[in-house]
């Protein structure tokens, strides 16, 4: 018996619900891209709504997979896989009145800025589902003091 190899190795090993959530962002990115597979450029507010619609379905994914995770570490998780979308797709943006050489350039300003208000964003969908019965209302925990 070797006790560097699983016993059996037919058997599938678990994932944690971070790989889980991964998997199912991944797909939604590629589900995403071929829907936008003939764009090449987005205009800034264009990238803006798909980014909402994606932070969304994200939190919803990570809200139903990540039952294990606290409220920061969804939010942290949150973050990356919506900039991993925003990477994936955004490739180019188009700034109104900013030539196309220099918004190669303003590019990571334009992301940066992006995620600010992302991190907003997904701070104000979370209360919203919450108040709205999408998600379950985070449980207050009442702690009593002996003095």
């Amino acid at each position: 018996m070797n006790l560097n190899q699983p016993e059996n190795e037919n058997q599938p090993v678990p994932k944690t619900s971070q790989e889980l959530i991964l998997n199912e962002v991944e797909n939604l990115i590629s589900r995403t891209k071929e829907s936008f597979k003939d764009v090449k450029r987005f205009a800034i507010d264009q990238a803006w709504k798909i980014l909402q619609l994606a932070i969304a379905s994200i939190i919803q994914i990570i809200e139903i997979i990540g039952n294990d995770l606290s409220s920061p570490d969804k939010k942290a998780l949150a973050m990356s896989m919506i900039s991993k979308f925003y990477d994936s797709l955004f490739l180019a943006v188009d700034i109104p009145v900013v030539p196309h050489i220099i918004e190669v350039y303003i590019h990571s300003y334009v992301k940066s800025f992006l995620m600010i208000l992302v991190s907003s964003t997904i701070d104000s969908m979370v209360k919203i589902f919450r108040e709205a019965g999408i998600f379950k209302p985070k449980l207050k925990v009442q702690q009593n003091y002996i003095l």
